[in-house]
């Protein structure tokens, strides 16, 4: 069985610029994921679209953080 629990939530400046950490973990392996919003142009307009970045637990805590204050600063047009 697969759970996700989300953590919190890292604010953003820019509307709808929310970051959510959420840990999804399973029987034998768990990971944290930063979920966020972003925007591209199209011939039709802008689009919206969900993206996630993952990071294992071996990886440092600081890492985590960083990214997310990092895209919770940026534009949503700028986030890769």
């Amino acid at each position: 069985m697969f759970k996700v629990d989300k953590l919190t939530t890292f604010h953003s400046s820019f509307k709808n610029g929310e970051i959510d950490q959420m840990r999804c973990s399973c029987p034998y392996r768990s990971v944290y994921e930063l979920r966020y919003l972003v925007q591209f142009d199209t011939p039709d307009g802008v689009k919206d679209a969900v993206s996630l970045r993952s990071y294992n637990l071996n990886e440092s805590c600081s890492v985590l953080l960083n990214d997310a204050i990092e895209l919770a600063n940026t534009p949503l047009l700028e986030r890769d």
